[in-house]
């Protein structure tokens, strides 16, 4: 006759499958999750503009105080 397990450590075969099931999903998980991150994002690259979209005014005197200054 087996003795019994005082503190539950026994596995099961079914079980310890199991459990390489779960810890293999976790790292391929973590795996993928960390591809993921690592791979370089897509950029989209600028136009340099050959007229400037607006109005282009002379700017105020500096010298001169406004109402703002204070």
């Amino acid at each position: 006759m087996r003795q019994a397990n005082l503190w539950g450590l026994e596995m099961k075969r079914r079980e310890f499958i199991h459990k390489s099931i779960k810890a293999g999903m976790a790292l391929v998980a973590g795996t993928c999750w960390l591809a993921k991150k690592a791979v370089p994002r897509k950029f989209v690259r600028a136009v340099p503009l050959r007229k400037y979209p607006g109005s282009v005014g002379s700017l105020p005197d500096v010298l001169e105080q406004s109402r703002w200054s204070g």
